[in-house]
């Protein structure tokens, strides 16, 4: 099986075929080895999302955040074919595991993170960061130079994880979501490679 980079999918609902845009590995738990723990690695197949993964996506989307912050199927098909959208996924074992979508305006030199969804039982086991590390390879490439993302004040977690990840903290933003939930607004500036 061969695998090949490809470029930026123009439409998502008229997207056919996946394409393969990396394959890493994730952190997939720890063994025992004659008393020396030893990593195993599973390899995550990172790729454009296609028309037939909608469905998983909202499973994961709805699993992942309370109601009034997950989207709803017309809110993430909104967000997935707005112009300048790309979702990626990551797969392991042919099994979606997690995905991105975020939102690059070329002329501006911008991009927002619009969600990134990892299944429960898969988090903090390298995905979010890979399809993270994905997003902003691909940003670099289209010369984006500063990214956003809004992220509820509850989410502990996810505030943790995207300063780990270099992003500063700007506002706060009142009632954001429909639920009533305060966002913060969070800002990341890309260096070149």
């Amino acid at each position: 099986m061969g695998f090949t980079k490809v470029g930026r999918v123009e439409c998502f609902a008229n997207t056919l075929k996946a394409g393969v845009e990396d394959v890493e590995a994730a952190r997939h738990g720890c063994y025992d080895n004659d008393n020396n723990p030893v990593r195993s690695m599973a390899k995550a197949l990172i790729r454009h999302a296609v028309r037939e993964d909608f469905e998983t996506l909202l499973e994961i989307d709805e699993a992942s955040f309370p109601g009034g912050v997950a989207y709803d199927a017309n809110e993430l098909a909104y967000f997935m074919n707005r112009e300048g959208a790309e979702t990626l996924v990551a797969e392991e074992s042919g099994q979606i595991i997690a995905f991105l979508i975020m939102e690059v305006r070329r002329n501006r030199r911008t991009a927002t993170i619009i969600t990134l969804d990892v299944r429960e039982n898969h988090r903090r086991s390298g995905y979010g960061t890979m399809l993270l590390k994905r997003a902003e390879d691909m940003l670099r490439d289209y010369g984006i130079e500063i990214y956003d993302l809004q992220v509820d004040v509850s989410n502990r977690n996810a505030v943790r994880f995207y300063n780990k990840h270099g992003f500063t903290l700007v506002r706060k933003l009142p009632n954001y979501y429909a639920n009533g939930n305060d966002a913060y607004l969070m800002v990341k500036e890309l260096q070149r490679s």
